[in-house]
């Protein structure tokens, strides 16, 4: 019964209200019928156009001026009510019937298909649309349509993201009405650029203009519903969600009496986001309905971009990353709808039209400057002459500026060319440096050879000696008389000495065994060997050195085939053990060397690590730069790391880095795989 009542008393009010538009029109004069249907428009569309049907069907019928007025409210009606369809098709009729005699009588309604079409996110046509009224309007000397087309534009780029240019064109239409008084659009000025200043981040503008709208007298109830709209959007951006729910809410009731999709969608969704930025999740997803509802009915692509956002957020919170995932393409999708790829065309024909502008408003200026006096004409003259000598200035400047940058690019090829040769003969220097390295390295092998043969062939020399002493002896006893105690002593003698030389002998037949090896094996061939065994081939020409140090060498794990050019690992492990006995363990009696080879996915790397002193060093890799050395005092150069650099990176073509560690020197050499044997490949 409630509902009956309520349907009844709804029925009655809406009778009431069209006795008072007939009683209205029928006491009143066509333009003041005209007038009231304006100003009902802006609250009751929809009871409005059945008025207006109504008056078109009267006989006689309205004068073509009257209908113009009455056909394009009834269509800006019909896209309030989101009715693009209908409403454009009444307009194509319209213009239809009167392009073609009263050409002066389609601005307005090509300046709402333009609307129309920027509502429906058609941004190419809008623009065109929309240049097309301003042209009119200029043509005809239309002020209305001059200012109103101007507002259009603007709100236009505002959509494209041309702020500063729809700032701009709400200048000119502003200057346009103070000139001709239009209050309504002094109003509708204000509103959108306090939506504009909210664009634009100038939060203190746009309060200001709104608070300000409150209470102006100029503001009917049904203006009043934006300011509250615009209020919530400026509060939202403050962060100040408490202060923007009430006037959100005075809007979304405006808009629902008035029926107007577009805008109520648009407040849901201001009171979606406040409620999720307050962590109310649940009054978040109870205004998201609606809002997603009239977008969808109403294809209002925008709209849809944005709930599907603000709908993923939502379910994002309630952890539910599925849907939310959804949302999202959703989101995208209306959002491509939105933002089509004609956006860099349209942009362009955006300012096109903003020049246009410029230029028709420049023209209308100059004419009326040229009718009022022929001194505003001398002046119009001298300031074109400014222009033309500026810009034969801007001119020269611009031939000034290239020259210079010629003048730069060939200092910058003349210094490339410079830096290419200085690279060439910092390369030549680098090799020639390397073959010295190789060099001294070769000299240091052979001196340990030296040092090492020598302390043998003394032991030899000398057990010599003693055995020709001996048997001197042994023979002038045999002449004068020999006991079996001086041949017992003879005899044990030379085996004594038999023993040594033999050991000696030995051991200098292993040393030259070991240095033979490895002068046979320098050379630039490819062979196979083992890498432990090649190290331990190694050490013994640095026994000496290790062994007054008491330096201990692990190598175990380096059970590893190579098939390489056995030089270039032969001088890299000289350099690095060579390096630690100079630098590592100096000043020390005692040492720890550790090598160890480690397996990688597309490489395999040698690990060499010593306990000595360290460096101070913040970057690690300064270490193998030339003539870097800690020990310069000691009349080193610096350029033994540096070698081993070279040989890593380009010999071996591989990589090497200085690894910090807490105690001592390592580094990693990360070689390719390619300089594995066959059996190594195949064990790892």
């Amino acid at each position: 019964m409630t509902g009956v009542h309520t349907q009844n008393r709804w029925l009655f009010i809406l009778l009431l209200f069209f006795l008072c538009i007939a009683a209205t029109c029928y006491a009143a004069t066509p333009e003041q019928r005209l007038e009231q249907i304006k100003l009902d428009s802006k609250s009751r569309p929809r009871e409005v156009n059945i008025a207006i049907d109504a008056w078109l069907a009267e006989l006689p019928a309205p004068s073509l001026a009257i209908r113009e007025h009455l056909v394009t409210t009834k269509a800006f009606n019909l896209m309030v009510l989101s009715d693009y369809d209908s409403a454009q098709q009444l307009l194509d009729s319209w213009l239809q019937e009167v392009q073609a005699t009263e050409p002066a009588k389609t601005t307005r309604a090509i300046e709402i298909s333009g609307y129309i079409a920027m509502r429906r996110g058609d941004h190419s046509k809008a623009t065109t649309l929309l240049q097309q009224a301003v042209a009119l309007a200029t043509r005809f000397n239309q002020p209305e349509r001059q200012i109103t087309t101007r507002i259009y534009s603007a709100m236009h780029a505002m959509q494209m993201g041309q702020n500063q240019t729809a700032l701009e064109l709400f200048a000119a239409a502003e200057k346009l009405n103070q000139q001709y008084q239009f209050g309504y659009l002094k109003v509708n000025i204000q509103n959108n650029l306090s939506y504009l200043y909210i664009q634009l981040g100038d939060y203190q503008k746009a309060l200001t203009l709104l608070t300000a709208a409150l209470t102006d007298p100029t503001y009917l109830p049904a203006d009043l519903i934006y300011v509250r709209m615009n209020l919530a959007r400026c509060y939202v951006e403050l962060k100040r969600y408490s202060e923007a729910e009430p006037h959100a809410r005075l809007a979304l009731q405006g808009y629902q009496q008035r029926e107007d999709p577009f805008y109520q969608s648009v407040v849901y969704l201001l009171l979606t986001e406040i409620a999720f930025h307050q962590h109310r999740l649940l009054d978040a997803g109870n205004a998201l309905q609606p809002a997603l509802m009239l977008a969808e009915k109403h294809q209002l692509n925008q709209q849809l971009s944005d709930g599907y956002l603000l709908k993923s957020q939502i379910l994002q919170q309630q952890a539910k990353p599925e849907a939310a995932l959804t949302a999202l393409q959703q989101h995208l999708t209306h959002y491509k709808k939105y933002h089509n790829a004609e956006a860099q065309q349209q942009l362009l024909q955006l300012r096109n039209q903003i020049d246009t502008l410029r230029q028709q408003q420049q023209i209308a200026e100059l004419e009326q400057k040229l009718e009022l006096n022929s001194l505003e004409e001398k002046h119009q003259k001298r300031a074109i002459w400014i222009s033309v000598t500026a810009a034969i200035a801007v001119v020269l400047l611009l031939l000034f500026l290239i020259r210079q940058q010629q003048k730069k690019r060939q200092q910058a090829e003349h210094y490339s060319n410079e830096l290419a040769l200085s690279y060439q003969q910092l390369q030549q220097t680098q090799r020639h440096l390397i073959a010295s390295e190789k060099m001294a390295a070769i000299a240091g092998m052979v001196a340990g050879l030296a040092h090492e043969l020598n302390t043998p062939l003394g032991i030899l020399t000398t057990a010599v000696s003693l055995l020709q002493e001996k048997t001197a002896e042994f023979n002038q006893k045999l002449q004068s008389g020999l006991t079996r105690l001086d041949l017992q002593l003879y005899l044990t003698t030379a085996d004594d000495v038999h023993q040594l030389s033999a050991h000696n002998v030995e051991r200098c037949a292993r040393l030259v065994q070991n240095f033979k090896q490895l002068a046979v094996q320098r050379s630039d061939e490819i062979t196979t060997f083992h890498l432990r065994q090649l190290i331990a081939d190694i050490l013994p020409l640095l026994d000496s050195r290790f062994h007054e140090q008491k330096v201990v060498v692990r190598y175990e794990q380096t059970d590893l085939w190579l098939h390489a050019d056995i030089q270039h690992f032969q001088l890299l492990l000289l350099e690095l053990l060579t390096n630690s006995v100079l630098h590592a363990f100096f000043g020390r009696t005692q040492g720890e060397i550790e090598l160890s080879t480690r397996f990688t996915k597309d490489h395999w790397e040698l690990h060499y690590r010593d306990d000595g002193v360290g460096f101070t060093s913040a970057a690690p890799d300064k270490v193998f730069e030339p003539f870097y050395t800690t020990s310069r005092h000691s009349g080193h150069a610096g350029l033994g790391l540096n070698l081993v650099y070279n040989l890593v990176t380009v010999a071996l073509e591989g990589e090497i880095e200085a690894v910090q560690v807490s105690t001592g020197f390592a580094l990693c050499c990360r070689l390719p795989r390619q300089l594995l044997a066959q059996s190594s490949t195949s064990a790892h």
